[in-house]
């Protein structure tokens, strides 16, 4: 290896603890957690526009995983049925907006990272509409650092329903 080459990655090697691209922040944390605020608040007041805001492009996956037992609460009635809710970010918010019913998603146990470009964010929920609560589970989306603003690149998450399986967060 020649004496120059030797010396330039020494150098590359000495300044790499100074870039800071890709370090998280703790700006980074609490627009992170902003970013649940919103999610919930747009669900709580029905705003659309809010809550398209926080997606990373046009139609943001959602999938569900349902639970064996509530699978099988769900077999019984439509032997065919696979134990999965596929949508979009579009469709979950406008099923919102068009119900007369109040709808809130509670989060526990929200757990942050991030390497100040891509993270993500996991957390148990309980989704109620008109206070009763409809399902539970563990949820997880990635997010990606557009610019100054954190966005959703996906959502996944199980479904276990309170009448089949007792809610444990309490």
């Amino acid at each position: 290896m020649s004496t120059k080459l030797s010396l330039f990655l020494i150098g590359c090697l000495l300044y790499l603890p100074f870039i800071t691209v890709g370090q998280p922040t703790e700006s980074d944390s609490i627009a992170l957690s902003k970013l649940i605020t919103d999610f919930k608040a747009s669900i709580t007041t029905k705003d659309s526009v809010r809550f398209d805001s926080l997606f990373f492009g046009e139609s943001v996956a959602f999938t569900g995983i349902m639970s064996k037992a509530t699978e099988w609460s769900i077999k019984k009635g439509y032997p065919e049925f696979q134990g999965l809710a596929v949508s979009n970010h579009q469709s979950f918010i406008q099923d919102i907006c068009q119900s007369p019913k109040k709808a809130e998603e509670v989060f526990r146990n929200v757990q942050l990272s991030n390497d100040g470009a891509i993270g993500s964010i996991s957390f148990d929920y309980a989704f109620y509409s008109d206070g009763h609560m409809i399902q539970w589970g563990n949820e997880k989306w990635n997010v990606v650092k557009d610019g100054e603003h954190w966005r959703i690149t996906d959502v996944v998450y199980s479904i276990h329903f309170p009448k089949i399986e007792p809610f444990p967060f309490e």
